[in-house]
């Protein structure tokens, strides 16, 4: 990181990171709170709300770096200045 802005930034993605976890952790338990308050809460629907949960969580986490290749990477697909050049 070699500015100061490069390091705010990534700081700001760092920390957009962990607030996105803290909130899907408490979505996953107020789900969870209310599917055993509404019926008896089996092991299949334990699973499956902590199995989507850890999903949610992994694909909050890797998004952002996953947009920054795809960016980065979109110059070697459709360069930049065409061969023809702008007209």
């Amino acid at each position: 990181m070699g500015t100061n802005l490069a390091t705010l930034l990534y700081n700001v993605l760092i920390a957009f990171r962990w607030i996105g976890l803290i909130i899907l952790t408490i979505a996953s338990m107020a789900i969870l709170i209310s599917e055993s308050a509404k019926a008896k809460l089996s092991p299949g629907k334990v699973l499956a709300v902590a199995g989507s949960a850890i999903v949610a969580a992994v694909v909050f986490w890797v998004l952002p770096s996953l947009v920054n290749y795809a960016r980065v990477d979109a110059t070697t697909l459709v360069p930049g200045q065409p061969i023809g050049g702008y007209r």
